[in-house]
């Protein structure tokens, strides 16, 4: 479902470099927390919205296709539009949850560490799956996805050193 991708593409993302730059500016497992789960909440509403009204927009340019060009293509269903919405939702919550918990159980060395692991791992996987989804070559796909988030990390990191000197 793409609803799912969305969600987890943009939840990883969001959440890995919220928690490892909050983290790196801070050094407060509490803050990480209060942001992360913010952040994260903020977003999974802002996917699961945004997906739903580009969907919408999309079965709109599907319908005016259908009917005033007769060209066939596939419409999506207003059911299909609300159940890929929720799953963008609930991916993203899923994630914010995965990348957050390690904050909860462990000091923030380890909880940064962990956390950067688990970006980098699931973002693979992701990758992996959609590579799959479109026959592309997945291990690279995989690949792909894991540098992007290790990338986007890497920045935030270096973000958050410099927030901690100037404030």
């Amino acid at each position: 479902m793409e609803g799912v991708a969305f969600g987890m593409v943009d939840g990883m993302i969001l959440c890995l470099g919220l928690t490892i730059g909050v983290a790196e500016a801070t050094s407060s497992s509490n803050l990480v927390i209060i942001t992360g789960i913010i952040g994260g909440l903020a977003n999974a509403l802002g996917n699961a919205i945004g997906f739903f009204m580009s969907q919408s927009a999309e079965r709109g340019l599907q319908i005016h296709e259908t009917t005033e060009h007769g060209v066939t293509t596939r419409i999506h269903s207003k059911k299909e539009i609300f159940i890929n919405s929720a799953f963008s939702f609930l991916a993203a919550i899923a994630t914010l949850i995965i990348l957050v918990s390690p904050f909860v159980l462990f000091d923030i060395v380890t909880a940064v560490t962990l956390t950067f692991l688990l970006g980098a791992v699931l973002s693979f996987l992701l990758g992996t799956y959609v590579g799959k989804l479109s026959r592309a070559n997945a291990y690279w796909t995989g690949l792909k996805y894991a540098v992007l988030a290790i990338v986007g990390a890497v920045i935030s990191h270096v973000v958050g050193d410099i927030l901690q000197i100037l404030v």
